[in-house]
């Protein structure tokens, strides 16, 4: 009996004492309830911001939403545009906006602006690009493809202007006798020269006289001369330039000869020697190493020839090209055509700096300018032909300028800056710098190893009709150019 009251009595404290360990560590300490509630905290936290912060469960949903609402006001307006097609042949802008009202899609014809962007009813949601079709060209409207605009105001033989894919008319210029302007994105402007007649600016290497080009579907040949199979009598597109000598102050003698070598001409190379295969200038790698390694004076004539005819080509075709309204110009190390007094980040290019060096750099920079935002645009860039220059004068002189393209400068009229579009005075048919500012290098060739320059500089008093020469390697900064587009 004393064994089994042992027994139990030592049983009976083994488990008290293991309930009491039980119950001394059953409980929450207060350390372990902060660290649960911090970590609760915590994922309160990453919940709230998963649903309420930016790009959030209810961000995304309420962007859905837009979305879905968007789209089914897309297809609503796809649907009215078909209704209007089906009660038009050939339905014009009232046409349309008169079936959105009709289907509720707008309430007030206000709510299409001139560029074709609809305005939904509630909830508020502008949508654009479905009216392109449908909204004539004009000024004031970036063409979203080459678009053709007539002036009808015009005197010139040729009323009607290809407006290329991202560029627009300027609504206060935007007539041709005027100097027609178009500016792209990132606001270059270039001013509209009309050539009605090719043979006015261009003939073939035969020359003499009595060249008659023609385009023959896309090919513009002279209908006079035949061509030789030999490569070295080959007759190719050539300039048609109005000099005789340098330094004239005045305009309308053509010179109608040329001479691959000697003499006015272009397209062309200046090797130094009369012959074509000198070593100097063009002749020189290491000039033409400016423009793209490994070059040959061969290679840069037969891209000239090339350009030169791809550019009269165009002008046959379009009846005309686009000149820069100013001087090139430079936003960083991008090619641009704007009022560098206007614009500050902008500075007009000029053969002494050390990017450029010289002609070589100042040519290699024109073929650089790109339309903003256009990924395969359909215009050609590249420097000023002394036939383009001369076609200008020839507008000009056309519609009563022609002692303004002879006259010598003065102070008062001639931007004594090299800062390009700095006075206003200095403009004829919306061309600026034609006085002064910088001398403008052409791609016209002069003797055996010249290039010819247009206009005067700030501190020399020349017309814009003048020319005078130099040897490409000069690096001065009294040298700049003028950009020309034309379309492919």
């Amino acid at each position: 009996m004393d064994k089994f009251f042992n027994y139990y009595k030592t049983k009976t404290n083994k488990n008290t004492k293991i309930n009491k360990y039980r119950k001394k560590n059953s409980g929450i300490t207060l350390i372990a309830l902060v660290v649960t509630i911090v970590i609760l905290l915590i994922l309160a936290g990453i919940s709230i911001g998963a649903l309420t912060g930016d790009n959030g469960i209810i961000d995304q949903a309420h962007t859905a939403k837009e979305d879905t609402e968007i789209a089914s006001w897309e297809e609503q307006i796809d649907l009215a545009i078909i209704d209007a097609e089906k009660k038009h042949r050939e339905p014009t802008l009232d046409d349309v906006k008169e079936e959105l009202k009709n289907q509720g899609i707008i309430d007030d014809y206000s709510q299409v602006d001139k560029d074709g962007v609809i305005t939904t009813n509630k909830p508020t949601y502008e949508i654009a690009g479905k009216l392109d079709d449908y909204i004539p060209f004009g000024p004031g409207k970036f063409a979203t493809k080459n678009e053709e605009y007539t002036d009808k105001t015009s005197k010139e033989e040729y009323k009607t202007v290809t407006v290329p894919e991202g560029f627009q008319i300027l609504p206060d210029e935007s007539k041709i006798d005027e100097g027609l302007v178009i500016e792209d994105k990132s606001g270059s402007q270039f001013v509209w020269i009309p050539v009605s007649d090719i043979n006015e600016m261009a003939q073939c290497s035969k020359a003499g006289g009595s060249c008659k080009l023609k385009l023959e579907g896309n090919e513009l040949r002279c209908t006079t001369h035949t061509s030789t199979e030999t490569e070295s009598t080959k007759i190719y597109i050539v300039g048609k330039l109005y000099a005789t000598s340098t330094g004239e102050n005045k305009f309308g003698t053509v010179n109608t000869t040329y001479n691959p070598n000697s003499g006015f001409r272009e397209p062309a190379v200046v090797t130094g020697s009369s012959s074509g295969t000198g070593t100097s200038y063009d002749g020189d790698t290491n000039n033409l190493s400016t423009i793209k390694e490994n070059y040959t004076t061969e290679e840069f004539l037969k891209d000239l020839k090339a350009q030169y005819k791809e550019m009269a080509t165009s002008v046959a075709k379009y009846k005309g090209f686009y000149v820069g309204r100013y001087e090139l110009g430079l936003e960083g190390d991008t090619p641009v055509s704007q009022n560098a007094s206007k614009n500050t980040s902008v500075k007009t290019a000029d053969a002494g700096s050390s990017s450029l060096k010289n002609w070589y750099g100042l040519y290699k920079k024109c073929l650089e300018y790109k339309v903003p935002e256009i990924s395969n645009s359909s215009i050609t860039s590249t420097m000023i032909w002394g036939s383009q220059y001369d076609a200008m004068m020839n507008f000009m002189k056309r519609r009563g300028e022609e002692s303004s393209i002879t006259s010598t400068s003065n102070s008062s009229i001639q931007n004594n800056s090299y800062v390009t579009g700095k006075k206003e005075t200095d403009v004829i048919k919306n061309v600026f710098d034609l006085y002064a500012c910088h001398r403008e290098w052409t791609l016209e060739a002069h003797s055996s190893g010249l290039r010819v320059y247009r206009g005067g500089n700030s501190g020399l008093s020349s017309s814009p009709s003048c020319r005078y020469s130099n040897n490409p390697t000069s690096a001065d900064s009294i040298y700049s150019s003028r950009l020309t587009l034309y379309i492919k």
